[in-house]
């Protein structure tokens, strides 16, 4: 999830920003020669980085080992297409040093291309009277980010996931690199195998695993306890497939229709609980880092996680056999049928970046099937293209993904001050016992619609 600035903090800063790009209109570094002012659509068919003075094309990220060993390549072959254009690529930690980053260079109109570190989520709502405003909606409100709807590379994505992602009031905004599922939990093929299981399709079927799985002396189920948080992503994969619409049961926390008591709701915590009754022993003092060693070991038979973390077990063990399918919280098979999750990063060009023409070339030659295949395949991420991936994990979540679901924390419109049974972007199972102190689902979601209603607007 984004970090979001104070309100006045903020305004500060978009303010600061709109003088900043003010004050070079002139855009003297452009690549063509001429100002960097020319429309979005038209920028890409220009031949920047060819013939005409030489330009640094800056670009900021955040550390992730794999994708930036990717650019460092794809920055290679771009800059040996375009022999003008030099990339200048920074890296910083994923932690507020990023988001700092951005502000910095943002605020001094001092980067062409920056990343997102997701899609453009929660999408406001003007039933969420009071809500904040993410930080990605008050750049673009404040004209600071380019429209690529014209861009013809933008055509080379699947149009739902545009849609979905980096779309905002009818205009693309961004290119998203990729979705992550983390609804779905990580199973050993042998031990499904030499035990007689199927993936379960229903929740009955799944108690019918877990059980069989007890009954053998194998822990069924691992969860990272220590941390929290990786724990509801399997919450969340219960909200996705019990739920028939999340959007329409938050907006009903808005207005009053629905109440986080709802039978709906109790089912889900109820569920979570099970979860962590049927965990192996020691599950709480499990760290996010130990968990793909603990599933690696043959100490548990199923794990949950993001599909993310695939390749770090491929490398474990590279032997080891395992797949990944959504966690089916309700009894309706179709129901369970799809993995929900969350678009990851999202690249972002600056309205009045000095060197607009040679980003909308660099997102132009990243949008190429060849490219952004590599790309998925060296990051993990789930594509948003029809690509060809040479990764069979990716390829067995295909039937999984024919109509991905976006998650609790992707569409959980927050109020603010909200109490911490209810504060951030997560269905909170982790207060329940074993985890927590609250003994029964109820007198948890007591607590969060009380919470809920103290925070109403006035």
């Amino acid at each position: 999830m984004l970090k979001k600035l104070s309100t006045l903090g903020l305004s500060l800063a978009v303010v600061s920003a709109l003088a900043a790009c003010g004050g070079n209109n002139d855009n003297s570094g452009s690549a063509s020669g001429d100002n960097g002012g020319a429309p979005s659509s038209q920028a890409a068919s220009k031949d920047t980085g060819k013939s005409g003075d030489k330009v640094t094309l800056k670009i900021i990220h955040w550390i992730n080992e794999p994708v930036n060993k990717y650019y460092e390549e794809f920055n290679k072959k771009f800059m040996e297409k375009y022999p003008n254009i030099k990339v200048d690529y920074v890296t910083v930690p994923s932690d507020a040093t990023y988001d700092q980053l951005q502000q910095t260079r943002i605020n001094a109109n001092d980067t062409d291309l920056l990343a997102l570190k997701s899609g453009f989520a929660p999408i406001p709502q003007d039933w969420a009277k009071g809500a904040e405003s993410p930080t990605w909606k008050q750049w673009i409100d404040a004209g600071l980010i380019a429209d690529l709807s014209d861009q013809e590379f933008v055509k080379n994505y699947n149009p739902t996931d545009v849609a979905n992602s980096t779309t905002y009031n009818g205009k693309v905004y961004g290119i998203n690199m990729g979705k992550v599922s983390f609804t779905g939990l990580y199973y050993n093929k042998k031990i499904f195998a030499d035990n007689g299981l199927q993936v379960p399709t229903t929740w009955d079927e799944f108690t019918k695993v877990v059980d069989t799985l007890k009954s053998k002396k194998i822990a069924p189920l691992g969860f990272a306890g220590k941390d929290i948080w990786p724990f509801n992503l399997a919450v969340q994969g219960l909200s996705a497939s019990i739920q028939q619409d999340q959007a329409a049961f938050i907006k009903g926390l808005w207005d009053g229709s629905t109440k986080f008591t709802d039978p709906v709701q109790i089912e889900i915590l109820k569920k979570s609980q099970y979860l962590l009754e049927n965990a192996v022993d020691g599950t709480m003092g499990v760290d996010y880092g130990s968990l793909p060693s603990l599933f690696v070991s043959g100490k548990v038979a199923m794990i949950a996680d993001g599909t993310w973390n695939a390749p770090t077990i491929k490398s474990a063990d590279p032997n080891l056999e395992f797949g990944y399918f959504p966690i089916p919280g309700s009894n309706d098979a179709a129901q369970n049928a799809s993995l929900a999750g969350k678009y990851d990063m999202s690249w972002m060009v600056l309205e009045k970046s000095k060197n607009k023409d040679a980003a909308l070339k660099w997102l132009e030659m990243q949008s190429e099937p060849d490219n952004y295949a590599e790309f998925v395949k060296a990051s993990g991420f789930l594509p948003n293209a029809d690509v060809q991936v040479d990764d069979p994990f990716i390829n067995e979540l295909k039937p999984y993904l024919q109509s991905f679901k976006l998650t609790w924390d992707q569409l959980f419109i927050n109020r603010p001050n909200a109490g911490e049974h209810v504060a951030g972007s997560s269905v909170h199972a982790e207060f329940l016992a074993p985890a927590g102190k609250i003994k029964t689902p109820e007198e948890l979601a007591e607590l969060s619609q009380k919470e809920w209603d103290a925070a109403a607007p006035k």
